[in-house]
């Protein structure tokens, strides 16, 4: 599954062998293009970028993202933006 540009996660879900969720490949596609975006920030999953996930596969792709050795080298972020209304324009005098 696609995480975020260039970084896809490949995940065994452990439903068929009754384990926990563990990952089994994290690919970075363009990692000289991604090393340039994120410079000395740590690499980010926007939490936004699972939400239309099944509940079942978003609590399996959390535990990998949240634990060793995928935490190691990515973080999940969670951003809020706040819904303000636009302000209402100034009637002419």
């Amino acid at each position: 599954m696609e995480l975020a540009d260039n970084i896809v996660l490949r995940l065994d879900t452990g439903k068929v062998t009754g384990t926990a969720p563990r990952a089994v490949g994290l690919t970075f596609i363009s990692f000289a293009r991604m090393m340039a975006h994120y410079r000395d920030r740590p690499l980010e999953v926007p939490l936004a970028n699972l939400r239309n996930l099944p509940e079942d596969l978003w609590q399996a792709v959390w535990i990998v993202l949240t634990t060793p050795p995928v935490s190691d080298f990515l973080g999940v972020g969670l951003a809020l933006s706040p819904q303000v209304p636009p302000l209402p324009e100034r009637a002419a005098a």
